[in-house]
């Protein structure tokens, strides 16, 4: 049962994966169906690439990237290096061997540092399923449904990372349909400000 109720958070989106969408054949192909392009006309596809330093340090070895995040010398001049972002030409080979390589990563992925702190976020939300489900089955259910907060890349993933977080802070100190009410209001809106309001009309409530 945890395997399968975590397997859609470990798919989530790196530096590799989000390089491995860039490069599929089925993406070239709707790219070229939605601008309408007629057999044999070249379609030109350029990505625009503007890694944080904790992308970077994610794709590295476990080891390595906290190394990094932890050196402040070391983190300044990765990210004066990746400072400004670039632009990727992936109908030119040089382009897509370049996220070709990045995708290649993937087979290293159980190690970086990305896989340690994701894993260790998945577990902790698993043992709250379980002990929630001792004795609260919906509530079980509903801390299962916010995850679908979680999602994207960079700062989108942040920011449902924060609204995840706070949905779970509140998780066991309020009923299962106000937390329903809650998750629906951060699912309208990536900023968390219709989350933000619904918490301030819950704490406004008399007791």
């Amino acid at each position: 049962m945890p395997i399968s109720i975590g397997a859609g958070w470990r798919a989530y989106e790196d530096t590799a994966r989000v390089a491995d969408l860039k490069t599929r054949s089925v993406r070239f192909a709707r790219v070229r169906q939605e601008v309408g392009a007629k057999p044999g006309q070249i379609v030109h596809m350029v990505e625009y690439l503007h890694p944080r330093i904790e992308e970077l340090a994610d794709t590295m070895p476990a080891a390595i990237g906290a190394f990094v995040m932890r050196t402040g010398w070391l983190r300044r001049l990765i990210g004066h290096l990746f400072a400004r972002g670039r632009h990727v030409s992936t109908s030119r080979l040089g382009g897509f061997l370049l996220l070709s390589g990045l995708a290649s990563l993937r087979r290293w992925r159980r190690g970086s540092l990305r896989f340690a702190h994701e894993n260790a976020k998945i577990e902790a939300w698993l043992d709250r399923i379980a002990g929630a489900a001792v004795g609260d089955h919906d509530r079980a259910i509903e801390i299962v449904r916010c995850q679908r907060l979680i999602k994207g890349y960079g700062d989108t993933y942040d920011r449902g990372w924060r609204n995840f977080s706070t949905l779970m802070d509140l998780a066991d100190t309020v009923d299962v349909p106000t937390l329903v009410a809650l998750r629906t209001a951060a699912l309208a809106d990536d900023e968390g400000t219709a989350l933000g309001r619904a918490i301030g009309n819950l704490n406004s409530c008399p007791a």
